[in-house]
């Protein structure tokens, strides 16, 4: 049944809900209600402004009833009268505070649009960084960091050089992110060199590898003296160790297999 105001009813509208079958019903001068197959409703405003046709959207059904979208359509066709097109104000709003993102903002969206697809270990890894990042620079403005607070960010850390460089990865990655959504047009951590900050890398330490010979002086060589006490607690440790290296070699295969912690990784007993 119609109205005086409009094509619609209210009645209508509770029944389409409740049916839940996709369709769009229009009330007239372009204000349509619309439900999707999912049982989503939607009030629209359709209109054309120059030579183009746009849709806007102006909110939830029943959030927003018949009434109510009735005159938020009577105020946006007086705008478009005016010459402003409402979709394109609608789209400069949301630019304006998306610009307002403060990094803890953006590191929020990161974690949950980038972090969490990927791998466990890497989500640790940079969780962890991104924790000191949102700790020091977390109420800064996206669009107002720079270089240098970056950089005055890994010294101040005092991490090691390889935390550093991880810091500066999941810093970059962040930053990447608001590229991406057109919060900055460059990233402030490019050209940031690791090695003009904290110098270079430091060599990485070789891995002790003992020949068989040692294995064997290490697995028999006879407890001294000075190892024990009355009660023999710390002779009986030593043997246990002892025991518990023995267990771990694996004699034909000439390999070491690491505890649980190193993920069940065997290692060469010596260079080849």
């Amino acid at each position: 049944m119609a109205t005086k105001n409009g094509l619609l009813s209210d009645l209508q509208l509770k029944q389409w809900a409740k049916a839940g079958k996709s369709l769009a019903k229009s009330d007239g001068n372009g204000l349509t209600f619309t439900l999707s197959a999912a049982g989503k409703a939607v009030w629209v405003l359709r209109y054309r402004f120059g030579t183009r046709r746009f849709e806007l959207t102006l909110g939830p059904y029943p959030d927003l009833g018949l009434a109510e979208a009735r005159a938020m359509a009577t105020v946006k066709r007086a705008d478009i009268l005016r010459g402003v097109n409402p979709v394109a104000e609608k789209h400069k709003a949301k630019v304006v505070l998306a610009r307002d993102w403060t990094l803890r903002n953006l590191i929020q969206d990161y974690r949950l649009k980038k972090l969490a697809a990927l791998g466990s270990s890497t989500q640790r890894s940079y969780g962890r960084h991104l924790k000191l990042l949102d700790r020091r620079l977390g109420t800064l403005n996206v669009r107002e960091a720079e270089a240098g607070d970056i950089v005055a960010l890994i010294e101040e850390s005092k991490l090691t050089w390889v935390e550093s460089n991880m810091l500066l990865v999941a810093t970059k990655s962040v930053f990447t992110h608001a590229c991406g959504k057109r919060l900055l047009d460059a990233n402030p951590c490019k050209g940031i060199m690791l090695a003009a900050l904290l110098g270079p890398r430091p060599p990485i330490r070789k891995r002790l590898m003992l020949t068989r010979e040692e294995l064997h002086l290490l697995f028999n060589r006879p407890l001294k003296k000075c190892f024990s006490n009355a009660s023999g607690t710390l002779s009986a440790k030593t043997r246990a160790a002892q025991t518990r290296l023995r267990s771990d070699c694996n004699g034909p295969s000439g390999r070491f297999a690491g505890p649980p912690a190193h993920f069940g990784r065997t290692y060469p007993w010596a260079h080849a």
